[in-house]
């Protein structure tokens, strides 16, 4: 097992990394393509967008398809985006290619998760998960400051066009898992909107948006803002993503303590605390403070992801790929409002009115819990 889980933990660094490595490089292409910064952007609202489409209308159809197959697929299809996305010649190109490396992203992450649940000994999911989404502290940790460095050196197209062709080498690892859980015989097909109504569903895909819509239109604009703002360099600000992957990584060590604790009480305490540290990164009177106050949110930030995704599969552990779908699906409609939201509130009143509305949102996550909570306790009584 040890070796899959790490195969899937390379993997979901992978498709982390697609998704997150323009952030650091966006004053770069805006520059190159003769646009704003926020029109740059929408090439990571596009991402959200292919992401979320192909999540909702193919997650359902995992079981049936072959979970296995379908993230064998996707990483080729994936790794081909980038490298059409490296020879760009304007923003309307670079946008649809990043939609197409999104459409593969919607397969192959609740793919991996659903291999994740599958391979997870009973009782050890949130550990096993763990373990599975430190990948994305590798791509945080080494691929994105490595390729933003890349991109201060060589350009953001040699960039691209590298983390693609290392997408499309991935196929001899995938393809080990081709003949072995790819579609369980007792697998339950469910539709693709039917988790929204199994108990709880509402409220777990709720505050899923909620969480991602904070994440991606936060996340994006780190480095812009920094950039900006501290008089960095872009190079410099591949420091975010690895001190944002430091503070994810080192949660990723301690998952197995919502095992022990629950998630209900993790939620409870870990959408204040973020919010917290959101604050203080709008607040953030040097970089090397705000450094800090982006590892904080990223240690919170995994146990909060973590807790939403062993829910998640924990709502309907027999349809686990269109529980997973929806859930992608979400998460990136979610990616793509939040990076366009925030992205016009970025460039007309600044980073500090953007951190301050993604902690009003994770305030919203903590009262929609609390009531949800409140009712639970009353059908009880």
């Amino acid at each position: 097992m040890r070796g899959k889980v790490f195969t899937l933990m390379a993997l979901i660094g992978i498709i982390g990394t697609n998704g997150l490595v323009l952030s650091p490089v966006l004053t770069d292409i805006a520059r190159d393509f003769g646009v704003s910064v926020a029109v740059a952007g929408r090439a990571i609202t596009a991402f959200g967008v292919g992401t979320a489409v192909s999540a909702l209308w193919l997650g359902a159809s995992l079981e049936r398809f072959g979970t296995a197959r379908a993230l064998m697929l996707a990483m080729v299809v994936g790794g081909v985006g980038q490298l059409i996305a490296a020879l760009a010649s304007g923003w309307v190109w670079l946008t649809a290619a990043q939609g197409l490396v999104g459409l593969a992203a919607g397969v192959g992450l609740p793919a991996i998760y659903a291999l994740t649940a599958d391979i997870s000994p009973a009782g050890q999911e949130a550990r096993i998960l763990g373990r599975v989404i430190l990948g994305w502290s590798i791509s945080l940790i080494a691929a994105i400051p490595l390729g933003a460095f890349l991109a201060d050196v060589l350009g953001w197209r040699v960039m691209l066009g590298l983390i693609g062709t290392i997408g499309i080498a991935t196929l001899p690892f995938t393809a080990r898992f081709r003949n072995r859980h790819i579609t369980a015989q007792d697998a339950e097909p469910m539709g693709r909107f039917a988790p929204l109504f199994i108990p709880g569903g509402l409220t777990a895909y709720l505050v899923c948006f909620l969480f991602m819509g904070v994440f991606y239109g936060t996340y994006t604009y780190t480095g812009a803002h920094a950039i900006r703002d501290f008089g960095i360099s872009t190079g410099r600000a591949g420091l975010i993503a690895l001190f944002y992957g430091i503070g994810f990584g080192a949660a990723s060590l301690m998952a197995g303590m919502i095992d022990r604790i629950g998630t209900a009480r993790m939620r409870l305490i870990g959408f204040p605390a973020a919010a917290i540290a959101l604050i203080g990164m709008g607040m953030a009177p040097s970089y090397g403070v705000y450094l800090v106050a982006i590892t904080a949110w990223g240690w919170l930030n995994n146990q909060l992801l973590n807790t939403i995704v062993t829910g998640l599969t924990a709502l309907a552990p027999r349809s686990k790929g269109a529980v997973l779908g929806l859930y992608s699906g979400i998460t990136y409609i979610a990616a793509a409002a939040g990076t366009f939201t925030m992205g016009q509130i970025f460039e007309g009143a600044g980073f500090g009115r953007v951190t301050l509305l993604a902690a009003l949102l994770n305030g919203a996550s903590l009262l929609i819990l609390l009531a949800t909570r409140r009712q639970a306790t009353q059908r009880r009584s």
